[in-house]
C-alpha cells in the first residue's frame, strides 16, 4: 500500500469526514488495515486514498497539484522520511510525536479542513497521544 506524505497527517486527524462517502469509506478501511499492521510505503504521488477521492485528475489534483505535492514533502521533512521509505503505524506515531508546531503549519497550515474548523494542531498532538501514546 502506498500512503502520500500528507496523509500521514491526514489520516492520524481523521474524524470521520471527507469529500464524499466514497473517500470516508476509503479512509476509515485504510486506517483499519493501518490499524492491524498492515505495512506501506510513503509516497508523493497519488495513492490509495487518492484513488477515492472526486477531486483526483490524470494530472494531479484539481485542488491544486503543487499544493498537494509541497504538502507531500513538508510533510516527509517533518517526519524525517524520504519516499519509497516503508513503515507500520507504530513507526509513524513516534515520528510523528516528535512534529514541532512549525513543521505542522507547513503541512497542514490552509489546508481546507483546518479553515472548516476539523483540525487544529492541538488537535493533531491530541491525536498523535491518542492513537500513538502506547508505543513509546
Amino acid at each position: 500500500m502506498r500512503l502520500r506524505g500528507h496523509h500521514l497527517f491526514c489520516t492520524t486527524l481523521f474524524q470521520g469526514c471527507g469529500y464524499d462517502e466514497n473517500f470516508v469509506a476509503r479512509m476509515q478501511e485504510t486506517l483499519s488495515a493501518l490499524r492491524q499492521g498492515a505495512a506501506f510505503r510513503v509516497c508523493r504521488e497519488s495513492d490509495i486514498l487518492c484513488g477515492a477521492c472526486p477531486h483526483k485528475t490524470e494530472e494531479g489534483c484539481d485542488l491544486g497539484t503543487e499544493d498537494v505535492l509541497n504538502r507531500d514533502d513538508a510533510a516527509l521533512a517533518a517526519v524525517g522520511l524520504a519516499p519509497g521509505t516503508e513503515l507500520c503505524l507504530p513507526e509513524v506515531g513516534a515520528l510523528l510525536k516528535n512534529v514541532t508546531k512549525q513543521q505542522w503549519d507547513s503541512v497542514c497550515g490552509g489546508c481546507r479542513w483546518q479553515r472548516e474548523g476539523l483540525c487544529s494542531w492541538e488537535t493533531f498532538q491530541a491525536s498523535v497521544e491518542k492513537h500513538f501514546g502506547q508505543y513509546e
